[in-house]
């Protein structure tokens, strides 16, 4: 697979043999996300460790790992990273504005805090470019304080942030369906939670639809997601008729691609869902 993101990440670290020495180490990798940069980067620090014959080991500082998207004119250190982060507010709105996407496509975790400051503006622009510059930078530390703006905020275009840019920053045990629930039965965001390009909605997805347009952007969707799709509709916990049929009527749809591909949950999906 090709990967068109490059990152730098910087390990600090200390030996064992002289704790009281402070060691970097610098990786540039390739990788779809901060999050998969970051874990090749310590799978190859983890590897020299476990390649070395000496009797020390190193220890990474996991609280002062840093990683940051890479682009060909920008300096080899974080400093000019800093640098913006102190920018922030400047006194035009609009220079913050440009200071928060440049962070965001930086993606930088460094920055989270001082962004997270501007979701509290009086100009939503502002408020809306921070949430989109979160989101990007896919910090988790930050989920609160963007769900909270949902709540906090009766601005169309700051719910419509979080709502794209929530399910980017939810860890496993974060609870996104309760979050999305409110935001489907809202009339003026309702569809923009069916276009997601969220598997795990699903299930909300297929308890939720009410016409056919709905259903017709479930199914657009879904064909999108394929594979992941099915594995999600697979595991649907729920004996809702309404549930159930369009559950159906959604495994008809992905029948030609999972029959071509050999999907391995395929089989299962039928049985379950008594298509055979």
């Amino acid at each position: 697979m090709q990967y068109n993101k490059t990152y730098k990440i910087i390990i600090p670290y200390t030996e064992s043999a002289s704790p009281a020495k402070k060691f970097k180490i610098e990786y540039v990798v390739k990788a779809d996300n901060r999050s998969n940069a970051l874990k090749k980067a310590e799978k190859e620090f983890d590897a020299y460790s476990e390649n070395n014959s000496a009797s020390w080991i190193r220890i990474p500082d996991q609280s002062g790992i840093r990683i940051w998207r890479v682009f060909p004119d920008d300096p080899s250190t974080p400093q000019f990273i800093d640098k913006l982060i102190e920018k922030l507010p400047d006194k035009n709105p609009e220079k913050t504005i440009a200071i928060l996407k440049q962070l965001g496509k930086l993606e930088d975790s460094t920055a989270s805090s001082k962004v997270i400051s501007q979701m509290k503006s009086d100009t939503p622009q502002i408020v809306v470019e921070a949430v989109n510059t979160l989101g990007n930078i896919g910090d988790p530390t930050s989920f609160f304080a963007v769900k909270n703006a949902y709540f906090q905020n009766d601005n169309l275009d700051i719910k419509k942030a979080v709502i794209n840019n929530l399910l980017k920053l939810a860890l496993p045990e974060d609870n996104i369906i309760s979050f999305y629930k409110v935001a489907i039965e809202d009339p003026k965001t309702r569809d923009l939670v069916f276009k997601l390009d969220c598997p795990d909605l699903i299930p909300l997805w297929l308890a939720q639809i009410s016409n056919k347009k709905e259903y017709d952007l479930v199914k657009k969707n879904v064909l999108k997601q394929g594979e992941k799709a099915l594995k999600v509709i697979v595991m649907v916990e729920s004996n809702h008729p309404q549930v159930l049929s369009y559950a159906s009527k959604l495994l008809k749809e992905l029948e030609p691609m999972a029959i071509e591909h050999q999907w391995e949950d395929w089989i299962l999906a039928t049985k379950k869902y008594e298509l055979l």
